[in-house]
């Protein structure tokens, strides 16, 4: 299709990222809602990574978008119209179609507790996986809060170039600050960067670089998401849907992250396969909360693997932490077969507060 308002589109999407973040800006805790908000000024004022922000900007910023969220959060969310045409906000994928002639892709879907995500990007490729059809994205025009890096939203995957490059400049940041070293140190290593490195536009783009390599990893990450979603079944995702407490909540779909990360389709059978070390490092560093408990071993590796790759280890500890994982999963499940509405109360009682049993 010739002709569409890019400019009136990008207008219309970032309205529907203003109401979504008005509505569910309450879901991050209080550290991650000022990251989030940081991360979103820089794209809004386009204010590159290496830049340094203006004092006081950041705050003024916040300020009116409170203002503005208070106005908009009881809004409903806009249909896009495109060519004279109107398309609801969810319909990615004809929004998509009718894009790609003009080498841009819409994305959108529900995330984390429930909050809806939009975006509106350059698309930079697409191809096919196992049944999935995988979309990279490169300059973002329009976003809200939530920048996932990868998206499984039905059998299609969006990977954003921008937010998986944010996300390794972040982990660069940690190691320069010491704040994070050992398995994150080595996987940057990888790509000869070191804590030393000087802030520049140079790095950034050395940066954008891992990002690239390291997109496939995320895609299998989502394929594994896919894999293990159809083996939990319906009832998996009813349970998510009720009423959970936060702490529960989280708990499941970490359960759920380390199933698809162990999955035979997902993300650490790809890095042993491929003998990864880089991903590795960085998945090591990406460990943390209820996972870390979940999913022990694989926080054992380090500094053992950095001498010796031993990939056989790796591997038995991917299929201790699947059967743990899928352990858990059963035993959720149960608990909600038999409990209901009342499950949550019960999952924090005898499998967070008692930690995963051994023997799953």
């Amino acid at each position: 299709m010739k002709g569409v308002d890019i400019e009136g589109l990008v207008g219309q999407v970032k309205q529907n990222c203003d109401i979504s973040d008005a509505r569910y800006w309450g879901n991050y805790s209080i550290c991650s809602l000022l990251l989030s908000l940081r991360s979103l000024f820089r794209h809004e004022k386009k204010i590159q990574p290496w830049e340094e922000i203006p004092h006081g900007a950041v705050s003024e910023w916040i300020a009116d978008r409170e203002k503005l969220w208070h106005q908009i959060e009881e809004r409903e969310f806009l249909g896009l119209s495109i060519g004279g045409k109107e398309h609801g906000p969810f319909d990615a994928a004809d929004i998509s179609r009718l894009l790609a002639a003009q080498d841009i892709m819409y994305g959108a879907g529900v995330g984390v507790y429930g909050k809806p995500s939009f975006f509106l990007a350059e698309l930079l490729s697409k191809y096919s996986l196992d049944g999935y059809e995988v979309i990279m994205s490169g300059r973002e025009f329009a976003r809200d809060l939530a920048a996932y890096p990868a998206m499984l939203q039905g059998t299609t995957i969006f990977v954003r170039r921008e937010s998986l490059a944010a996300l390794f400049w972040d982990k660069l940041e940690e190691i320069r600050l010491r704040k994070h070293r050992g398995a994150l140190l080595h996987a940057f290593f990888q790509y000869g960067i070191t804590p030393e490195e000087v802030v520049s536009e140079s790095l950034y783009n050395r940066v954008l670089q891992i990002a690239d390599e390291e997109a496939e990893v995320f895609v299998r990450h989502e394929i594994g998401e896919g894999v293990e979603g159809k083996m939990l079944g319906e009832r998996w995702r009813t349970l998510l849907a009720g009423p959970l407490n936060r702490r529960v909540e989280t708990y499941v779909r970490s359960i759920k992250d380390v199933l698809s990360d162990t999955s035979e389709k997902g993300m650490l059978k790809y890095v042993i396969e491929n003998r990864k070390k880089g991903a590795l490092g960085f998945y090591l560093s990406f460990m943390g909360g209820f996972r870390s408990v979940i999913f022990p071993e694989i926080g054992l590796l380090f500094p053992d693997f950095s001498e010796k790759e031993d990939w056989a280890r790796v591997e038995m500890a991917r299929k201790k932490g699947y059967r743990r994982a899928w352990g858990l999963a059963e035993r959720v499940l149960d608990i909600f077969r038999l409990q209901g509405d009342a499950a949550s109360e019960v999952i924090e009682r005898e499998l967070i507060d008692k930690g995963p049993l051994e023997q799953l």
